[in-house]
């Protein structure tokens, strides 16, 4: 039969089998996996596109013909979203998948139709002759008629997925090869052109048999070209990086060879830095171990390196330095390790020692060493040793551990001053732990509820009214039992939670207050004390009138007290926060006033409404002129100023009595009574008046202590 057209049509199904096998084998040795596969189904796809195409053409029926066509219309639906499952390969982006999808949904109904509908979803009907017989004379059921509706939007989608694709390809020409770009275009264009054929013999314009898997089958036939030019780029630059890398080591193990000395050693003494000194520990372990002896590690800072670096210049400082290195060295076998750690710090590693007594000799070494003057700067200087040791196998068996030993020794014996020595001891590391453990549990307390406020009242000298309850925080915590303030609040100050604990101080307090005014207590004010850091803290003005809101207090129902010593650490920033503070109407007072060494400039322009006289005062206010000249002093300084003042710590009625002859405005101490618990308070203040009248003589009018 003289069929050459059917003849190619069964040779480009071969070709795209192969294809699709090809693209499958690939597929497992290159890093587009599923751009492989999905390109190995759509040239499966168009493989049985080109059969059911011979399949209708060769037909003997019109009614074979258009069963073959109904799956030549299934296998060219397929196309359309197969095309953007390989764009999404590409791609790697959710848009592109996601459009895939939607595509495919869409494609699946027009399939459903194509098989119910009695000519496929081409065609609403056919006309004109469904044979077609070619020049040579082979004959070919083409057929033609108007295109139906699910036709029509089948050849928008279709044209969408054609320049959606021609758009990626656009984006992604320029990271291809000059090769691989032409071959990709070239593919793009057969396909637009096979395509728009393919709808204008629909149409019955031109009778032409479908040539879109021709169109494909030059990019399926062009895939080894392709891979054979992405390997071969691929393996250029494998080379390029494989020869950049080897420079790069080359470079790299001259730096490290060059710079090894430089990062194991001090560059100043020229002695083993901390690094140096863990890999010599490795090895003096290892040789103590095998000869069973001892090994002790001595870790000291000198105590004076500050202050000479202060005081003559980083340059005598250094100077120091070296000196102690050369000393040590001449001091110490050659076999021993002799390290400067950081700073002041040197550490010394003594090997072979059989008796115990060995590292008291070590350490006399040491002392004998450094003990002469040093002269520096033209200056002769004696230096002190904070020292720290631990032992070989004693205290650890790993270089970690001896070290965390010398340093947690020599942690111990700087928490007790200059000149101290301690040598490891386990109780040293459960000290610490138990230190570790109060502060996780003091970081716990605010949240499950530990704190609580206890208040201590201030009263009227005049009548003995209590017009100001002190808030003073207390913890009880369940393991620790009842822990004071002046156990924990430096510790809260040092990890910086003092701040959440003092706002939480305000408002406990503020709406304590409010409560105390619900009962009639009207008149009375609350007193919170502030730490160094919350006085710093830029929203301390928003805490506190916010806990003035949330109770419906006003301002002068408030008095914040602020330590002497932490308002001279900075004057003026303090003068500028106290101002802030003093636009809410709260009432500022200075705490343990004289103790701070306060100057009087300053005093004179401090915002605050009163002093606290120190209770190191009024203890022997009867005992001390000169205590009772600086109470007089204070008072009469208070009173110059038109400032309050509170007496603290009054405990006998003699300090009482002496303390209102003076003219203090308001009285704080045991004397009136301790530190009371929220439930104690009211009775307390129902009895007030009636204890202050028997305890208190007339005494001349005082201003309105409220304002």
């Amino acid at each position: 039969m003289n069929a050459p057209l059917a003849m190619l049509y069964l040779i480009s199904v071969g070709v795209l089998f192969m294809a699709a096998l090809q693209a499958a084998m690939v597929a497992r040795s290159t890093p587009y996996v599923r751009a492989c596969w999905v390109f190995s189904a759509i040239c499966l796809t168009f493989c049985c596109y080109q059969f059911c195409v011979v399949l209708q053409y060769q037909a003997v029926d019109e009614s074979g013909a258009i069963a073959a066509h109904r799956w030549v219309n299934l296998f060219s639906l397929l196309i359309t979203p197969l095309t953007l499952y390989l764009v999404a390969a590409l791609d790697n982006k959710r848009r592109s998948l996601s459009a895939a999808h939607i595509t495919c949904g869409l494609v699946a109904v027009v399939i459903v139709d194509n098989f119910v509908s009695p000519l496929g979803y081409r065609f609403a009907e056919l006309q004109g002759v469904s044979q077609t017989t070619l020049p040579w004379g082979e004959s070919l059921n083409i057929f033609s008629g108007p295109p139906a509706v699910v036709c029509r939007l089948m050849r928008l989608l279709t044209l969408g997925v054609l320049i959606y694709s021609l758009v990626f390809s656009v984006r992604i020409s320029n990271l291809a090869g000059q090769l691989s770009s032409r071959l990709i275009w070239t593919a793009i264009t057969l396909m637009f052109i096979t395509c728009g054929l393919t709808w204008v013999s629909d149409s019955g314009l031109l009778k032409l048999p479908y040539m879109a898997g021709f169109g494909f089958m030059f990019l399926a036939g062009a895939l080894p070209l392709l891979i054979r030019n992405d390997a071969r780029n691929r393996k250029a630059e494998a080379l390029r990086i494989n020869s950049a890398l080897e420079q790069a080591v080359k470079k790299h193990t001259l730096a490290n060879q060059r710079f090894e000395h430089v990062l194991h050693n001090d560059p100043l003494t020229d002695l083993p830095n901390r690094a140096g000194a863990v890999s010599r520990l490795y090895g003096l372990l290892e040789h103590n171990l095998l000869n069973q002896t001892r090994l002790a590690v001595l870790m000291f800072d000198l105590d004076r390196l500050g202050v000479i670096n202060g005081m003559r210049g980083h340059k005598a400082g250094d100077q120091l330095l070296i000196e102690v290195a050369e000393r040590l060295q001449l001091a110490f076998r050659d076999s021993d390790l002799i390290a400067r750690l950081d700073g002041g710090s040197f550490m010394v590693g003594a090997s072979g020692l059989t008796e115990q007594y060995g590292v008291a000799l070590i350490y006399d070494k040491l002392v004998e060493a450094l003990e002469p003057p040093f002269e520096v700067a033209d200056r002769i200087l004696k230096i002190t040793l904070n020292t720290g040791i631990s032992v070989f196998p004693d205290d650890g068996q790993t270089v970690e551990d001896i070290l965390a030993a010398a340093e947690l020794a020599l942690h111990d014996a700087k928490s007790s001053g200059p000149g101290h020595i301690r040598i490891f001891d386990p109780s040293l590391k459960e000290n610490l732990q138990q230190h570790i453990d109060f502060e996780g549990a003091l970081k716990e307390a605010l949240e499950k509820e530990q704190f609580f406020l206890c208040y201590q009242p201030q009263v009227a000298s005049e009548d003995g009214r209590t017009v100001c309850l002190e808030a003073l925080i207390r913890w009880q915590h369940p393991v620790y039992g009842l822990v004071m303030p002046d156990k924990f609040i430096p510790l809260a100050e040092s990890t910086g939670i003092i701040t959440a604990i003092g706002a939480w101080v305000i408002d406990s307090a503020c709406q304590q207050l409010a409560r105390w005014h619900a009962m009639g207590f009207n008149d009375l004010k609350v007193a919170v004390n502030l730490s160094a850091q919350q006085l710093l803290v830029k929203d301390l003005e928003e805490t506190v009138s916010n806990a003035l809101g949330r109770a419906c207090l006003s301002g002068r129902d408030l008095e914040l007290e602020i330590t002497e010593s932490v308002l001279m650490q900075d004057p003026e920033r303090s003068i500028e926060r106290l101002g802030a503070l003093r636009k809410l109407g709260v009432r500022l007072s200075i705490d343990d006033f004289g103790t701070g060494y306060s100057s009087l400039g300053y005093l004179r322009v401090l915002p605050v409404h009163a002093f606290k006289l120190d209770r190191s005062f009024v203890r022997d206010i009867g005992k001390s002129v000169k205590d009772l000249e600086i109470c007089a002093t204070a008072i009469g300084l208070a009173k110059n100023l038109g400032l309050e003042i509170v007496a603290e710590g009054v405990e006998t009625k003699a300090q009482m009595q002496q303390l209102r002859e003076l003219g203090c405005h308001l009285l704080q101490g045991y004397l009136f009574a301790r530190p009371l618990a929220v439930e104690a308070v009211q009775p307390y203040l129902l009895a007030s008046p009636q204890i202050g009248t028997a305890l208190l003589k007339p005494a001349q009018a005082l201003p309105d202590l409220m304002n």
